[in-house]
């Protein structure tokens, strides 16, 4: 049992703390990629870890996984050869109890996982059909005829640029940083990560990070694709085209802006701030990964110290 409550202390510490020290990753200092990898990294602890501690509390005690791990059981035997049989029922008790609603919380997110998978891509589906009735292709970008400058991107196995004429008539500075903006979208499965967050939210609305998590990675995974074209025309053409674009008439199935997350993009873009530097990939996981294993680690490390003591105070 105390591989589930050191499990479960790593949901509780990260699902709570993470969104104040994930705060310390988003500067211009750092590249965006990386504090988007830490904010995902925290939500799949978070989600993994629920199920696995509810499944070994729920596993019987003397079974193989709770012998090698059952130092919090040893406790309770210890009560039970000294005819404290009560306070062994009420742990059974509160153990299973625990057990059945974390599994419940996991099958919740199963469940509201599947219904927004399903809604999502019938949404996209229809919606990238009737662009495809109105507007020309051209490889992988629709063009729409409206003199708006309007261009975003539609997730999926078959990503979909969408822009209007009104970006094919900006000069070509500008056109090439927007299309190579929704490319690093599509690249990146931003949409995919996007609506990882959306569900976890309404699953688990209760936990500081599920709930903050939507507006967290809306903007990041921009930031990320800012940086991305930057990377290839510079952050001016970047900016200025960011400034050109409207995303008022974007649909739902988008990365649709609010003016706040706006105004920080093109702050990150000004006097190059976003840091534009190539580096790979691995590096913001591998940084990510780490950022999120240490207070993981400590989470378990003082469950174990603290079951410890308990038990040597019980021997004792």
């Amino acid at each position: 049992m105390t591989l589930a409550l050191g499990l479960l202390t790593v949901a509780v510490v990260i699902g709570v703390a993470a969104p104040l020290y994930l705060r310390i990753a988003v500067t211009p200092r750092l590249r965006p990629g990386l504090a988007l990898a830490a904010w995902m990294h925290s939500l799949l602890t978070v989600v993994v870890a629920l199920p696995l501690s509810g499944l070994l509390l729920a596993l019987p005690a003397g079974s193989g996984l709770d012998g090698l791990v059952g130092m919090a059981d040893n406790c309770v035997n210890v009560f039970v050869s000294r005819d404290d049989v009560a306070w062994a029922a009420w742990a059974d008790v509160a153990r299973l109890g625990s057990a059945a609603a974390l599994l419940a919380l996991t099958a919740r997110v199963a469940v509201v996982a599947v219904l927004r998978v399903r809604r999502h891509r019938r949404h996209r589906r229809e919606h990238v059909a009737l662009l495809r009735s109105l507007g020309r292709a051209d490889g992988a970008v629709l063009w729409l005829a409206d003199t708006t400058p309007i261009a975003y991107s539609v997730g999926g196995r078959d990503g979909t640029i969408v822009a209007t004429r009104g970006v094919e008539r900006l000069n070509a500075d500008e056109r090439d940083a927007v299309l190579a903006h929704e490319w690093a979208h599509l690249r990146g499965r931003h949409h995919a990560l996007v609506l990882a967050a959306d569900i976890v939210a309404a699953a688990l609305p209760f936990v500081p990070l599920c709930r903050q998590a939507p507006g967290a990675v809306r903007v990041l995974v921009e930031l990320a694709a800012d940086a991305a074209a930057a990377r290839h025309h510079g952050p001016g053409p970047v900016r200025s085209a960011l400034l050109a674009v409207t995303a008022r008439q974007t649909p739902r199935t988008a990365l649709a802006m609010s003016r706040d997350a706006v105004d920080a993009r093109l702050l990150w873009l000004e006097s190059g701030r976003l840091p534009t530097r190539r580096l790979p990939v691995r590096a913001d996981y591998a940084a990510a990964a780490a950022l999120t294993t240490v207070p993981a680690a400590l989470s378990v490390t003082g469950v174990v110290l603290l079951v410890t003591l308990y038990c040597l105070a019980v021997v004792g």
